[in-house]
């Protein structure tokens, strides 16, 4: 059912954007927060550091799940909803924690229960928006998440010291009961529901989750504690389990993650294009501030202050890029966006090489116009792609591969500038400067599959 009405169209626009909002405003804005949670509960930061890597997990492993549930019942407003619900009961659960074990485990619950809203987010405004307000509305999600990254940690850091970490937590309440009202009365009634009851692929669900949930320990855990021989063991099992989930998936009458998509090639290179793209920005954004409290002996403050740059522009180019989609065509879009990034990360190459302020500057702008021109295109490009009947997995496929990037790009920044610097402790000029040529590379390659895609459609 497509909403005739104006004011409908952009409340739902909202709705939809807030659950990603509050997504990104959550694994951002509690970053800050770690060194107080730390001190709170008297334990070490390796341990703390589980409150954002519990959420991280939990809402990586599940979003293709639960984007499957919805494609396969048509309940993606029921979904959607209870999404919100739980996400806002299990921020409240986070505030009142009273132990370290009660905080990561709510977090585990709040980071499935975001798998919930996000999952369907994009399915609700594809579903119910008309064709010339899509791509808007892809920006929009895209603009929201870029403003929720940019000023969660700045926020976080003035609740925190001003008031208390818990509360952190507790502004996501009134957010997530305004969101729940808004989807309420915007979001039509399912209009497909299942007829014919098949068996839920409970062993594609589990093997998929297994290799996520593998992976993306593996490189967490190696990032933080070191490259041993479990770790290796941990990753060594993931392309493993990887492989026994497609075997699976490729037998299976209703798999969790539909032929029709596995074997979509333009829908397989868009997101496997985003990926790179999604290293190549979260790795660099890890990666610089080490320079800039390092050799330039900046303090805290302004290199945060500085760090700002590349989410304000991911943030201002959101909605442009979304809404050029329908007359520029989305794989024009990522093609630029790619050409961007090679760009962004030559420049911060060369700025960390040359301590050229101009260039450092340039490249931060460079960085986030790569990511803001990428991502609502990147939405649109997928779903569009897709049946209607696979909008839910084809939306959580975007943002599975974006948090997975995420950690990805955060891992390997550290181990190219940790080889280069010849330390893993201190990182050199010259091991950063290699890691941003090794995010050119990335973003090379992003140029390459994305072009490889040939899209049957404009749009």
């Amino acid at each position: 059912m497509i909403l005739e009405k104006k004011s409908l169209q952009y409340i739902l626009m909202l709705v939809a954007a807030s659950a990603v909002f509050m997504d990104y405003l959550d694994t951002s804005i509690v970053s800050i927060a770690l060194p107080a949670i730390t001190a709170d509960f008297g334990i070490g930061s390796a341990v703390s550091a589980w409150v954002m890597t519990g959420y991280l997990l939990a809402l990586s492993s599940m979003l293709l799940v639960f984007g499957k549930l919805a494609d396969r019942t048509g309940r993606y407003r029921e979904i959607f909803i209870t999404g919100f619900v739980l996400f806002t009961l299990a921020s409240f659960l986070c505030g009142i924690s009273s132990s370290i074990l009660m905080l990561i485990l709510c977090r585990v619950f709040q980071g499935a229960s975001a798998a919930l809203m996000v999952s369907t987010a994009t399915m609700l405004v594809m579903l119910h928006l008309p064709e010339e307000k899509k791509g808007l509305a892809a920006g929009m999600l895209a603009t929201l998440g870029a403003a929720a990254l940019a000023f969660g940690p700045g926020l976080g850091g003035i609740i925190a010291e001003y008031l208390s970490w818990h509360w952190i937590f507790f502004i996501n309440i009134p957010i997530g009961i305004i969101g729940i009202i808004g989807a309420l009365f915007v979001i039509p009634k399912a209009e497909r529901v299942l007829q014919e009851k098949k068996p839920f692929d409970i062993k594609g669900a589990f093997l998929l989750a297994a290799t996520l949930l593998v992976f993306l320990a593996g490189l967490e855990i190696g990032n933080s504690y070191g490259w041993s021989l479990p770790v290796i063991i941990l990753l060594a099992a993931a392309p493993v389990l990887g492989f026994l989930f497609l075997r699976h998936e490729m037998k299976h009458a209703d798999p969790v993650l539909p032929a029709n998509i596995l074997q979509n090639k333009i829908v397989i290179c868009a997101a496997v294009s985003c990926l790179f793209i999604t290293i190549v920005y979260l790795g660099s954004i890890y990666i610089l501030p080490f320079y800039l409290t390092g050799p330039l002996g900046f303090g805290s403050a302004l290199a945060g202050i500085i760090m700002l740059i590349p989410p304000v522009t991911m943030m201002l180019m959101g909605v442009p890029a979304g809404t050029l989609t329908n007359s520029f065509g989305c794989k024009k879009l990522c093609n630029i966006s790619a050409i961007i990034g090679i760009s962004a990360s030559l420049f911060l190459a060369a700025a960390v090489l040359m301590q050229n302020p101009v260039l450092l500057f340039a490249g931060l702008i460079l960085l986030g116009a790569t990511l803001g021109i990428n991502e609502g295109p990147t939405i649109r490009r997928i779903t569009i792609h897709c049946t209607e009947d696979t909008q839910g997995s084809a939306g959580s496929l975007t943002y599975t591969v974006m948090n997975v990037g995420s950690v990805v790009g955060i891992a390997a920044y550290s181990v190219v500038a940790s080889a280069a610097s010849g330390s893993a402790d201190i990182f050199t000029p010259g091991g950063i400067a290699v890691s941003c040529i090794f995010g050119a590379f990335c973003a090379v390659l992003s140029y390459v599959i994305s072009r490889i895609a040939k899209d049957s459609c404009r749009a």
